[in-house]
């Protein structure tokens, strides 16, 4: 129990451990090292593990999986169909069990030089997989399950941040939803023992952010998702941030971010000011690293 993060047995449903149970072993014996991404990841670590309740709750599951290459994926999928547990479907990453969705997308040594993956048989259509490796090589271990025991890789709060920003820009404007999970993040990483980081070893931002904690800690996180990030990695999000928050910007992300929201207009310079709190983190760390 040493190297697990955080111990969530019992807290997570029936099919969801299936489905993850399922897909391990395959993986495993392929040695294929994958990990959950996406809304899943989210709820887990937001409700399961700091009781942070979502706006919305997903069975789905979101996974990326490090392989070398095509074929490797494919041995991957057709070991899941051959399983017998697990149902293709007309997207390539996309697979059913039971009543459980599972999208996996391949990052590592299959992406190009812009780390973008490329969907064969035509490779005409391009997804960024950019922050991938670096919320895969910073992910912690949780534990879902005890009986039968499962042991499952998540991104940090931090290194999920870094794929909801790269998401939702490279698909735009399909995935509202990641602005959404990115607003959730920075709102609620107070709650992920970050306040009290703020406090005892951040006091300095919580000076210059006037004592408003919520502010400091989303400098805070900004910074943090700075210090996983390779350097091309956090040179694409400080584009995606700066282009999202100057002045005469369009500010499509804070629109997407509140678009669900009740009285989403008066929400929108309260919004804007989390997010410039953001890039303003990202862009001192950045800074501090570059030096």
């Amino acid at each position: 129990m040493s190297n697990i993060s955080f111990d969530l047995s019992g807290k997570i449903d029936r099919p969801t451990i299936n489905a993850l149970s399922a897909l391990k072993r395959e993986a495993e014996a392929l040695n294929i090292p994958f990990f959950i991404v996406g809304a899943l990841a989210r709820d887990l670590i937001l409700k399961h593990a700091y009781g942070v309740e979502p706006p919305r709750m997903t069975r789905d599951i979101d996974l990326g999986v490090r392989v070398a290459g095509w074929k490797q994926f494919d041995r991957l999928t057709d070991a899941l169909v051959a399983s017998g547990r697990f149902t293709s479907t007309r997207e390539r990453q996309r697979f059913s069990f039971d009543t459980v969705l599972l999208d996996i997308v391949p990052f590592g040594e299959i992406m190009d030089e812009r780390k973008r993956i490329s969907w064969p048989p035509e490779h005409v259509i391009f997804m960024s997989v950019v922050g991938f490796e670096e919320a895969y090589e910073f992910s912690v271990t949780v534990r879902l399950s005890s009986d039968p025991e499962l042991d499952i890789r998540l991104p940090t709060l931090a290194g999920l941040a870094l794929l909801k920003v790269v998401s939702w820009a490279d698909r735009y404007p399909e995935r509202r939803k990641d602005a959404e999970d990115l607003l959730m993040i920075m709102q609620k990483y107070e709650y992920a023992g970050n306040l009290e980081r703020v406090f005892d070893q951040e006091q300095v931002l919580l000076q210059e952010e006037g004592f408003d904690a919520r502010l400091a800690v989303i400098r805070l996180l900004g910074r943090d998702m700075v210090q996983i990030a390779a350097p091309d990695t956090a040179t694409t999000v400080a584009e995606i941030l700066e282009a999202e928050t100057k002045p005469g910007s369009p500010y499509r992300l804070i629109i997407d971010m509140i678009r669900g929201l009740p009285m989403r207009d008066e929400k929108f310079e309260e919004i804007r000011l989390h997010l410039a709190k953001l890039k303003q983190g990202f862009v001192e760390a950045l800074t501090e690293k570059k030096d």
